[in-house]
């Protein structure tokens, strides 16, 4: 199943730039170039245009952030089908606003987060910006690990009233866990086909940012399999709510690393 998701999607976005037991040290992603940056492009950020930037405000073109290969604090499940991740299903525990209805045919980008982590706050007006621009093509969900009274404390660079996307609370991180995931802010981009991650990593990683022209490639690719009847009538993907488990031990904590 793994491989022929992966040959089907190379073959179909073929000249499409699709990017994409926990140890502290980050995994590093090989084979992909960092973004290259000057200090008037640094210089000139507007976030509200391009709230991917968050984490290189302020940063130097020579800062080391632009000079690392790119890292995930998780495990990679690239290409590899929701079914095979956690039986095709998202936990949470919670709807913090209203969930998403239709998945059929869309992209499903999740994101997992915490209220206590600054950069997982500040990727949120990115969520908002993919949640508003894309909104047909795909359903953004984010998952916070902390609960409602911490997202109710939350002041900036949004409060909970003004986050519109699908937001849900998980304090037992099980999809997180499914993911190995050990540092966030961590996302994955699910296609419509296989239900299988075609992203992952932090969206604001500087130099190797989900920006919205990688977004836009993303998406092209599922118009054309739309327009070639290859959109299973039932989406792959889907959430399920289940009562967190007082006594549940996550097998990772996402404060033991940072990036």
């Amino acid at each position: 199943m793994r491989l022929s998701v992966l040959f089907f999607f190379v073959a179909v976005s073929f000249g499409l730039a699709a990017e994409e037991a926990a140890s502290p040290a980050p995994k590093v992603v090989e084979g992909e170039a960092v973004r290259k940056v000057d200090a008037a492009s640094l210089a000139n950020i507007d976030l509200e245009k391009a709230p991917w930037l968050c984490e290189s405000v302020g940063l130097s073109p020579t800062h080391p952030a632009f000079s690392r290969p790119r890292m995930i604090w998780a495990d990679s499940f690239r290409y590899v089908p929701l079914s095979e991740i956690s039986e095709g299903k998202i936990v949470v525990e919670r709807w913090v606003n209203e969930p998403p209805k239709d998945l059929t045919g869309k992209y499903v980008f999740v994101e997992l987060w915490a209220t206590w982590c600054p950069p997982c706050r500040r990727s949120l007006p990115l969520l908002e910006f993919f949640h508003e621009k894309y909104k047909d093509q795909l359903v953004v969900v984010s998952i916070c690990e902390t609960d409602e009274k911490a997202l109710e404390e939350m002041k900036a660079p949004l409060q909970l009233s003004e986050i519109k996307s699908h937001l849900a609370v998980d304090t037992n991180r099980r999809f997180a866990d499914k993911l190995g995931v050990y540092g966030i802010p961590h996302a994955v981009l699910l296609e419509p086909v296989a239900g299988a991650v075609i992203w992952e990593g932090m969206p604001t990683l500087p130099g190797y940012e989900l920006d919205d022209k990688t977004m836009e490639r993303i998406l092209a690719v599922g118009k054309r399999l739309k327009e070639a009847g290859r959109i299973p009538e039932e989406s792959p993907i889907s959430f399920t709510i289940e009562k967190a488990d007082p006594d549940y031990v996550p097998k990772h904590h996402s404060k033991d690393a940072s990036w």
